[in-house]
């Protein structure tokens, strides 16, 4: 069903793409031309609040997002949409919880502050296992585009791939943080244009109360599912659970949104630039549910999946399949809406290639390389050169992503293995006592080896997954036509997708008959806090046990959330850890000048 954009529209793509490169080239040579690692990797942590707060957004919300929520709202409903509900919960804890602990720490990973709190052997795992997930990630973020530009234009997957992956680390590796920030901002201008353009013709089209008429009687408006059947692919409480998880995730364990929370200089500043993220992360998640809602408004009786005259790959490609019947021949808008699906790609692309450099330069190379060449300089360099490699490395992995059933779905399953685990640890340190190394070791090998288990098996077994109904039957229906013809059907009327053989025919629910083991069948939204659950469980009851045979060393005050540290530790132990640390800046600063260029790193106890 492959269909050609009109010139124009790649002009417009490749002005995407240079005005990205640009944006770096501008800041490797304006200011302080990214010389000293602090200002590749942070920014100088003078970065504003709005540029943050939207990057922010930008890098939770990929063309990951963009395809695959309204893919979802178009298959299963509108249940996904309580998860706004959850956004503030986890909001607060992350705000007044957890987010101050960095700021007085001054760490410049989430890792280090694992190394703070238990060890470096927990760090080593977290950092290298991120970096794994990371590429991963990435790969995923990188094909997702190439499959819009595909549907619309038959341009090989592959072309895209790689000049997705050229432009991200040209303007990564030269421009560092701010670069990525600031692309970050156009990028998510253009992210906003498909969405508004849909929604609003959508709506002129089919009228507001005609969509509502039609989704409800399609069965797409769910919103209170109060059932607690794990099997379900959404219900109001996971959901609202996937809010409040997804904002824990956002500032508190992923290095990418933590590091952004951190090139603001300040908590105040922290705090203000999470809470307008959080509130462009919920006006973004309107926009696609309500992009969904008009994906099935338009399709209700004909199915593009199903219709076997067009038989789209997946769902994922029903966004950009609509963009060209909706736009073709408007000049210009066909490309502005693919533009902002590959924004999407480009701004999830570069924050993750600029922070496994990070991750790799602070969690490996500084605490392990103590050579005299190692620099800052040098370091510097070498964190310009990882981006460019970790790029190279995430296509090398696009075959295995490519084999998921969903994009959304994939997304999932790759966060959840690794953030699952990972969630429990940092609760089980910021908001106990107990928690000790090894406790916590144990707890994340049990936890990651759970969701490992659970999200490989649901893969391998092919379990199918019922999906509301979906109906070809109007396909060639003359008043069906004839209500959409405005534009929406004008390049295609001479293509034969509506034949009177398809004439009422229904899809009916995916039926799996046979056996499945019943974990297998977890939902994916369950999967990622049953791994957090038992992570934490099962590092807590260890670090339980083991703390009666093994002393562990005394916990810093300010590594545990202000929510409880008045109440384990009095205003003399915080003061006194206070002065600890000062002794041993300062005990740094001055090893630091006596064997200079050599790097140091201290444990700040």
């Amino acid at each position: 069903m492959a269909q050609l954009l009109d010139s124009w529209d790649y002009v417009v793509l490749a002005s995407t793409l240079a005005v990205s490169a640009c944006i770096g080239i501008y800041f490797r040579f304006t200011g302080d031309r990214q010389k000293s690692l602090e200002q590749f990797l942070l920014g100088g942590r003078n970065m504003s609040i709005l540029p943050v707060a939207i990057s922010l957004l930008a890098t939770f919300l990929s063309a990951i997002a963009i395809l695959g929520v309204p893919a979802e709202i178009y298959l299963y409903g509108l249940q996904l949409s309580a998860m706004l509900l959850g956004l503030p919960l986890g909001y607060f804890l992350c705000a007044f919880g957890c987010l101050p602990i960095y700021f007085d720490l001054k760490v410049s990973t989430s890792y280090e502050y694992l190394e703070i709190r238990f060890g470096k052997t927990i760090r080593n795992i977290a950092a290298f296992l991120y970096i794994i997930r990371s590429i991963f990630y990435t790969a995923l973020a990188l094909h997702t585009p190439s499959l819009a530009l595909n549907a619309v234009t038959g341009i090989s997957t592959w072309i895209s791939v790689l000049t997705l992956t050229a432009v991200c680390s040209f303007y990564c590796s030269l421009g560092g943080l701010k670069a990525v920030v600031w692309t970050d901002v156009f990028q998510t201008i253009l992210m906003f244009i498909p969405l508004a353009a849909i929604i609003a013709s959508g709506i002129l089209a089919i009228g507001f109360r005609k969509l509502l008429e039609i989704n409800t009687e399609g069965g797409r408006m769910i919103f209170f599912n109060m059932s607690f059947d794990l099997t379900e692919r959404y219900t109001f409480s996971n959901c609202v659970l996937l809010g409040a998880y997804i904002m824990i995730e956002f500032s508190t364990t992923k290095q990418a949104q933590v590091q952004r929370l951190l090139s603001v200089g300040n908590f105040k500043k922290a705090q203000w630039a999470l809470f307008w993220g959080m509130v462009l992360v919920g006006i973004f998640k309107i926009f696609l549910f309500f992009t969904g809602m008009i994906l099935y408004g338009i399709f209700h009786d004909c199915d593009p999946v199903q219709n076997p005259e067009v038989q789209l790959g997946s769902a994922d490609q029903i966004l950009p399949y609509t963009i060209l019947k909706m736009f073709g021949g408007i000049l210009f808008l066909p490309g502005l809406c693919i533009s902002g699906i590959f924004s999407g790609a480009l701004s999830s692309v570069s924050s993750a290639l600029n922070t496994m450099a990070v991750v790799t330069v602070e969690d490996f190379m500084k605490p392990y390389c103590k050579c005299s060449q190692f620099t800052s300089k040098w370091m510097n360099i070498i964190a310009k050169l990882l981006a460019i490699a970790f790029g190279c490395l995430s296509i090398l992995l696009i075959v295995f992503v490519s084999q998921f059933r969903g994009i959304f779905e994939a997304a999932y399953v790759i966060n959840g293995i690794y953030d699952g685990a990972f969630i429990g640890i940092y609760l089980l340190a910021m908001f106990t006592t107990t928690g000790n190394e090894h406790g916590a070791v144990l707890g994340f090998i049990v936890g990651f080896a759970f969701n490992c288990w659970i999200g490989f098996g649901n893969y391998m077994s092919e379990h199918k997954i019922v999906t509301l109904p979906r109906s070809i039957s109007g396909c060639a229906s003359s008043a069906t036509e004839s209500a959409y013809s405005w534009q929406f059907y004008q390049n295609f009327t001479e293509a034969p997708y509506f034949d009177t053989k398809y004439q009422n025919i229904t899809i009916p629910d995916d039926v799996d008959s046979r056996y499945t083991f019943p974990l297998y069948k977890l939902s994916s939204v369950w999967m990622m806090s049953c791994g957090m659950a038992v992570s934490f469980i099962v590092g807590y009851i260890s670090s339980l046990l083991l703390g009666h045979w093994k002393e562990y060393p005394s916990i810093n005050p300010k590594c545990l959330s202000p929510f409880l540290r008045r109440l384990y530790f009095t205003s003399s132990d915080i003061g006194k850890a206070e002065q600890k640390k000062i002794r041993v800046e300062v005990k740094q600063k001055q090893m630091m000048a006596d064997s200079s260029p050599k790097i140091h790193n201290f444990t700040q106890l």
